[in-house]
């Protein structure tokens, strides 16, 4: 557990709701839930939980009262329609702040489980997100649409992450699913100025918004089955393209 800000350094540390207690409108009270972390090719690390008790206690006061608080305020007009799959638009502004909620927030799920698990995002992810409270240049987001839970046999909400093996620093996937909403970040190992990462290609299920792109109409047109869940979060091989800036 930590003993000091896992941000800021800073001390007392308090307890942070993983999702905000607002979502529980966006959320079907009587379903059971479970979110998943995988940290290596070869072994897989579970947790479950009640979706919205799981606290983490690994930030300060003035973190959690103070920016976090501002990124959760920043989402709550549209993220309820998001996870209930009603018709809402990611504009530039909205993509920026849903994929930088998304990363706060799968930062916070990787201290839901052991030590182990935690080491796939390094310390240095956690300081660059508190200096720029967004991601960063070697970082993709992405947005897909799956269909809501009609019954426990789906989780409500679903986390995973991996990390891959790189010469050049951490590589890593995290990917978030609450209700129909799907977040994917991909973080690819350091490279300099004079690259940038290639943009994802478009699909009727999944839309890049990180950078920022061309606003998003939601629901999406086409739903990717729980069933691809696992395909789009664990890929064998961290698929990154650089090109020249």
């Amino acid at each position: 557990m930590a003993r000091t800000c896992v941000f800021c350094g800073g001390t007392p540390l308090t307890k942070e709701h993983v999702l905000p207690r607002w979502l529980r409108t966006a959320l079907d009270p009587a379903m059971e839930r479970a979110r998943y972390i995988r940290f290596t090719n070869s072994s897989v690390h579970a947790h479950h939980a009640p979706l919205m008790n799981e606290q983490v206690r690994v930030v300060c006061a003035p973190c959690n009262n103070g920016w976090m608080n501002d990124l959760e305020e920043s989402v709550r007009d549209f993220l309820p329609s998001l996870i209930r799959g009603t018709e809402t638009r990611l504009d530039q502004v909205r993509q920026a702040r849903l994929v930088t909620w998304s990363l706060k927030t799968m930062l916070m799920y990787q201290h839901t489980h052991g030590r182990k698990a935690q080491l796939v995002i390094p310390t240095s992810d956690y300081v660059a997100f508190f200096a720029d409270r967004r991601p960063t240049r070697v970082m993709l987001g992405r947005v897909a649409y799956m269909n809501y839970p009609a019954d426990d046999s789906v989780p409500l909400a679903d986390t995973l992450c991996q990390g891959y093996s790189s010469t050049t620093g951490a590589a890593w996937i995290s990917t978030l699913k609450v209700g129909c909403l799907v977040t994917q970040i991909v973080r690819a190992a350091d490279f300099d100025e004079r690259w940038q990462i290639e943009p994802f290609e478009t699909f009727p299920s999944l839309r890049q918004i990180w950078p920022a792109a061309e606003p998003i109409a939601w629901p999406l047109p086409l739903a990717i089955p729980y069933e691809h869940m696992a395909d789009l979060a664990l890929p064998d091989s961290l698929d990154v393209r650089l090109v020249p800036r």
